[in-house]
């Protein structure tokens, strides 16, 4: 007999804020695997629930039904763009977006969305309200062409990462990438 438990094993009990936290993003990244696999129709609550080791009852409490399980998943990717600090900095918001929806798991997402939209039109619906259409208001915060920014900041290179003709950009191509964008729109002076 031992006194140590399984490393994966979950303790009873009431889990603390930061296990709940924990297991909610574990969720999340057994939904965000599935989902790029097997598309959204592809993948149901018994099949998250398996991946991630949890219960469907967990899932509801944690995150919700399979659309909000994929709306969380999608919102997830908004700490890296759109983190609490740091949301005046223009350069600084253009190259988290070129970098993070020029990803593999944004890039991904956006695929999968575009495949399904039409058999699943809510979906596309909340992909738009939790990603672009937040980056369009924050951008909106801080210049009067949100939308032809944002426009930009995806452009000719997302199309490209969206066949699949690219690998996802550098730091210094994100960048380079941003800065050409305001530059265009005349919102910085080149360096």
């Amino acid at each position: 007999m031992t006194g140590a438990t399984d490393a994966g094993a979950r303790k009873r009990g009431r889990p603390t804020e930061s296990e709940r936290e924990q297991r909610r993003e574990e969720i999340l990244d057994a939904a965000v695997r599935l989902f790029l696999e097997h598309g959204y129709g592809g993948v149901s609550l018994d099949r998250l629930a398996t991946e991630a080791k949890v219960t469907k009852r967990t899932i509801y409490a944690y995150v919700g039904d399979k659309t909000e399980v994929f709306t969380a998943a999608v919102a997830r990717l908004n700490r890296d763009v759109l983190p609490e600090a740091d949301s005046t900095d223009l350069e600084a918001l253009a190259v988290r977006l070129v970098t993070t929806l020029h990803s593999e798991v944004a890039i991904g997402l956006h695929r999968m969305v575009i495949a399904e939209a039409r058999q699943f039109p809510d979906l596309a619906t909340s992909f738009y309200a939790a990603g672009p259409q937040r980056y369009i208001e924050a951008l909106a915060n801080l210049v009067s062409c949100p939308e032809q920014l944002f426009t930009l900041l995806l452009g000719e290179p997302h199309r490209r990462r969206l066949l699949g003709l690219d690998p996802p950009p550098s730091r210094a191509q994100a960048k380079s990438h941003a800065n050409g964008a305001l530059t265009l729109l005349d919102l910085r002076t080149v360096r």
